[in-house]
């Protein structure tokens, strides 16, 4: 065998090393050391060798003996050792890596498919991450469960005959959502709809809000009274939302303690001595009392409403008062108008409240027809208090309602 095949056989032997020895930790490495060994047995495919004359001994050489023959066998080997350690240097110099590598908090796979890194994304009912889904279950079964945008890792394991992911938080790093969860909600049966409702108290609305819930959810999680659940929306759909969990009663009372114990913790009353609450008398006892009233969304901004109502009755003051600390104007169309003003006053202002109780029959009418013609928002109730009129203008005017939070103080 010549000089060309030993390397040729060498190099082979070390391609095939390399690939006995890969991993998924020297993955990028073994596959950059092969590559080279590649290039390097290609070129020397491409070499012309000389051949030596302890390979082509001439005519009037004598012939060597056996002895001999085995002395001078290992000559070729100094030229095969300089060339492998030529080769294993090569490695060692610094090269920039074709295949860049994958940084650990990005979406990818790893483990021939059998984990999964990437954000956390929550959907109405449990969420998903990439394409493998989370159900609800197996989020409040999690002692502290990921929020919406956090960095998780999936790793596959199976329970009998299905495949399960067991879900491990990686870096809390939260995003927004238009998702919002309402957790630990009372079931509430009205006899007087047949109905479900829950009550909840939103950022998007200022009062207390009663919400009916669906036939299909109440039927799917089998309500009783007593019931509490978590109810999610997306925001400003609230209508359109659904049941997601059930407590069961042994969670239910559990809950239930633990809000009454934290409760009891954050009010624990503070022991102050006599002497220490004189002081603090006398230093307040020459200070204006400042009351801060609750915030209130300016939701009537720039807007002018025109109330149809008999002048002399106390209605008029109410929706006044309502309308203005919400930053809107009040227009009132009194008993004593004649048809052509009150139209007049119709088309001019933005929507129009007319309280049935409290107002005569042709002008409840003159008022409708007109704000049917031009097509005007028209709310006509019996029971105008300011949370109905607010949940009204809500529903029409969803954009605009959303309007900047005053603070006031007296």
């Amino acid at each position: 065998m010549d000089d060309k095949l030993k390397i040729i056989e060498l190099l082979k032997h070390q391609v095939t090393a390399k690939t006995a020895e890969l991993t998924t930790q020297n993955i990028q490495k073994t596959t950059q050391d092969i590559q080279d060994l590649l290039k390097i047995l290609n070129d020397v495919a491409a070499i012309d060798f000389v051949a030596t004359p302890s390979e082509t001994p001439t005519k009037q050489e004598p012939a060597t003996t056996s002895e001999e023959k085995t002395i001078e066998a290992p000559t070729p080997k100094p030229i095969v050792t300089t060339l492998v350690e030529k080769h294993e240097q090569v490695p060692q110099q610094p090269k920039v890596s074709s295949e860049p590598e994958v940084p650990l908090l990005s979406e990818h796979w790893l483990n021939n498919h059998k984990s999964y890194i990437g954000r956390f994304h929550l959907d109405l009912n449990g969420g998903h991450v990439g394409s493998i889904k989370v159900s609800e279950s197996k989020l409040h079964k999690m002692s502290n469960p990921p929020e919406n945008g956090d960095w998780v890792r999936a790793d596959e394991y199976k329970d009998g005959d299905s495949v399960n992911y067991k879900m491990t938080t990686l870096k809390r790093d939260p995003l927004p959502t238009d998702i919002v969860r309402l957790k630990f909600l009372p079931a509430v049966f009205r006899q007087d709809v047949k109905r479900w409702y829950i009550e909840f108290k939103s950022p998007e609305h200022e009062t207390t809000q009663q919400l009916l819930l669906g036939d299909y959810d109440v039927m799917l999680f089998k309500l009783k009274p007593g019931d509490y659940i978590d109810y999610a929306y997306r925001r400003g759909q609230e209508i359109d939302g659904k049941i997601i969990w059930r407590y069961t009663n042994s969670a239910a009372v559990a809950t239930r303690m633990k809000q009454k114990f934290a409760k009891a913790t954050d009010t624990e009353p503070n022991h102050e001595t006599a002497a220490s609450r004189q002081t603090q008398y006398k230093a307040t006892v020459n200070k204006p009392a400042k009351r801060k009233q609750r915030a209130l969304q300016q939701v009537f901004a720039n807007k002018q409403l025109l109330l149809v109502c008999i002048e002399n009755s106390g209605m008029p003051r109410k929706v006044k008062r309502n309308v203005e600390e919400r930053g809107g104007k009040l227009i009132l169309s009194p008993r004593s108008d004649s048809n052509a003003m009150l139209k007049k006053k119709v088309q001019k202002a933005d929507m129009v409240i007319v309280p049935t109780d409290f107002v005569d029959h042709g002008q409840m009418f003159a008022a409708k027809d007109e704000a049917k013609r031009i097509g005007k928002p028209i709310w006509m109730a019996k029971n105008t208090n300011e949370r109905n009129m607010l949940q009204w203008y809500k529903r029409h005017f969803p954009n605009e309602a959303k309007a900047p939070v005053m603070d006031y103080e007296a």
